[in-house]
């Protein structure tokens, strides 16, 4: 008789954060862990679960999504809900959420090269798009009620723009993908707390794109690459200034490859 394999699917592997949060929930369900109470401070909470500050940091952000827990400055985060039926299907949306350390490093890798790349590719038609796009961002939203999602929508825009530039359907791809990851609601949510609420980050931002497009304008690939480099260094380091992960510098990793 033969095996019905059909009837198995491949085992994966779990996200930290998501075993984090999964644990949560069972502990809110079961009613260990009740309404008001107060969780340890972060650096305890890690120690506790094994786990790095970074992974504790998203799991928590999760579960502030999910209405369970709160965190109130100056004095700490505390359980505030109880787990519900939705909450399974809500979990099982946002599995396929990437972390932001992971997305942060493979763009901090492959997009100077692709700025890079687009900088020796572009035509007129692809830097009138980007321009575009950056007068857009550089337009009125006074009465935009989230500003943050405004910069957040034209930020992701403008790098997908730019690896059109290259008119190379495998970059432009990979930049779709990032795209894509960029609009997930743990990295928007990550963002809002730390790149998009750090006084300045906005406006700075915003002078690292028209210095990258310059670039790519005046047709200088190395400039491009490094303009890009530094801005996504930026991002970086505000997340780990915020604890989300450790900052890894240009020193201690070789990132210097061009298309030159």
């Amino acid at each position: 008789m033969m095996f019905p394999h059909d009837l198995l699917t491949p085992i994966k592997q779990q996200k930290v954060y998501l075993q984090i949060v999964d644990q949560f929930i069972a502990r809110i369900e079961s009613g260990e862990f009740k309404q008001g109470m107060q969780l340890p401070a972060e650096r305890e909470l890690a120690r506790i679960l094994g786990v790095s500050r970074a992974s504790l940091r998203e799991a928590l952000t999760v579960l502030q999504m999910m209405g369970l827990v709160d965190t109130i400055a100056g004095q700490g985060t505390f359980i505030t809900g109880k787990a519900g039926s939705t909450l399974k299907g809500y979990l099982n949306r946002i599995n396929m959420d990437e972390s932001p350390f992971v997305i942060i490093q493979a763009r901090k890798i492959l997009e100077p090269s692709i700025a890079s790349f687009a900088a020796i590719r572009r035509n007129e038609t692809a830097l009138k798009r980007i321009a575009e796009i950056l007068e857009w961002i550089d337009s009125d939203h006074s009465k935009v009620q989230v500003l943050s999602d405004v910069f957040s929508e034209g930020d992701r825009e403008f790098h997908l723009e730019v690896a059109k530039a290259t008119e190379n359907p495998m970059l432009i791809s990979v930049q779709e993908m990032f795209h894509s990851l960029m609009g997930q609601e743990l990295w928007l949510t990550l963002m809002r707390h730390t790149s998009f609420s750090t006084p300045g980050r906005w406006e700075e931002a915003n002078r690292e794109h028209h210095s990258i497009f310059d670039a790519i304008r005046q047709r200088n690939a190395r400039l491009a690459a490094r303009c890009m480099r530094a801005h996504l260094q930026r991002v970086e380091k505000i997340m780990a200034e915020a604890d989300l992960f450790p900052y890894v510098s240009e020193d201690e990793i070789d990132l210097t490859n061009d298309f030159v």
